[in-house]
C-alpha cells in the first residue's frame, strides 16, 4: 500500500486531536495509533502491513520532534504514553486566558 507521507502525518495529527478530545485517559500513544491502524482497516489482530506500520510510526514520532506534540499529560504524568498539544501549537481559541 502506497500512501503519501503529509496525507498520513495529517491523518495521524487529526487522531491525535480526536482522541485529546475525549479525554486525558484517551490522550496515550496506544490510543491514537490504534485509532489510526483502525482507519486502515487493522486491529490488534490483524495489523497492517510492516511498511505502514512503520509509516505511522515516522509520522506519530515526527509530530513529536517538529514540537507540534509533547509528551506528558500534566505533573502526575509527565512523560510518554500521554502526551498533549502545546500551547504554542493551539488554536487561539483553544487557550486559555
Amino acid at each position: 500500500m502506497s500512501i503519501d507521507y503529509d496525507t498520513l502525518k495529517q491523518k495521524v495529527l487529526e487522531t491525535a486531536k480526536a482522541c485529546i478530545e475525549r479525554g486525558g485517559g484517551y490522550s496515550q500513544q496506544k490510543s491514537v495509533l490504534d485509532e489510526v491502524v483502525r482507519g486502515f482497516g487493522g486491529n490488534m489482530h490483524t495489523m497492517p502491513d510492516v511498511d505502514l506500520q512503520k509509516a505511522i510510526l515516522t509520522c506519530w514520532h515526527d509530530l513529536f520532534r517538529e514540537g507540534v506534540l509533547s509528551w506528558g499529560l500534566d505533573i502526575d504524568n509527565p512523560g510518554p504514553p500521554f502526551f498533549h498539544i502545546p500551547e504554542r501549537s493551539r488554536p487561539q481559541e483553544l487557550r486559555r486566558p
